[in-house]
């Protein structure tokens, strides 16, 4: 392991016991967020990201970080062998949390299957779908539309008004059987027409898939109301992130955006 790397990382549980942690990449960002986001930018799930796409990602979610510390986190990378061209990012995530000698009874590296973990499921995707969403509409359009935009977009949806309706009357519309709780078949008619309605804004095409739909729902399903169903806390989460990736289908005909 290269010297750069370790001061790039976060430090595992026996080192955070002794001195405090060097602040770095990984130490300036959550691995939830970071998992999050990766996934919401890969929306055709090829697992794989550009290091322009990388270092736009990074920004977004650290936006303080010294460009020093970017400049070192790829240089103890590409010593450590990984291919920054077309990085694949569940390889990036388990490089940056990996402690350098793990003890035996628990490695001490964070897999993305186990970082999404039952509070990640709480949270939502909506904040890393925002997040992506900012980090790929900056590469095309100028950042400060890009923000104002989803500046607009993120205070809807964290208004009260918003909140309210949709786990009030909304949700009293998707819950047909009315026990309180929103089942997968409940979901899928809505989820696939948010998602639907997303791809026609892009002129991507194509239904969605069914394994695309389950993982909107599994993504937000927590143990809260039970494995298979989702609360209104969940729902609301749920269509968050369903109305992000709507809003940046949409952005291309924003006024934001349109405006000189």
């Amino acid at each position: 392991r290269s010297p750069a790397a370790a001061d790039c990382r976060v430090p595992c549980a026996r080192e955070r016991q002794g001195a405090s942690p060097p602040i770095g990449v990984a130490a300036a960002m959550e691995v939830q967020d970071v998992v999050q986001a990766f996934k919401c930018w890969d929306t055709r799930g090829s697992g794989v990201i550009t290091k322009k796409a990388l270092v736009s990602l990074i920004k977004t979610l650290a936006p303080d970080l010294p460009e020093d510390d970017l400049a070192r986190l790829f240089d103890a990378a590409a010593d450590d062998g990984l291919r920054l061209d077309d990085l694949k990012y569940e390889e990036f995530i388990q490089w940056l949390w990996e402690c350098d000698s793990p003890p035996p009874a628990r490695a001490a590296s964070v897999a993305p299957s186990e970082a999404v973990d039952e509070d990640a499921r709480r949270r939502g995707l909506w904040e890393g779908a925002l997040t992506s969403a900012v980090s790929r509409a900056s590469e095309q359009y100028p950042p400060e539309k890009v923000h104002a935009y989803y500046e607009e977009v993120g205070a809807k949806l964290n208004s009260s008004e918003y909140g309210d309706h949709i786990k009030s009357a909304f949700f009293d519309s998707v819950d047909a059987d009315h026990d309180g709780k929103i089942s997968f078949s409940e979901a899928t008619s809505l989820i696939a027409k948010c998602l639907q309605c997303a791809a026609d804004l892009s002129h991507q095409g194509g239904r969605p898939t069914m394994e695309e739909i389950r993982s909107a729902f599994d993504a937000h399903d927590t143990l809260v109301a039970g494995r298979g169903m989702l609360g209104v806390d969940e729902f609301l989460n749920l269509m968050r992130y369903l109305h992000i990736r709507v809003a940046e289908a949409a952005l291309p005909m924003s006024r934001v955006v349109q405006e000189e």
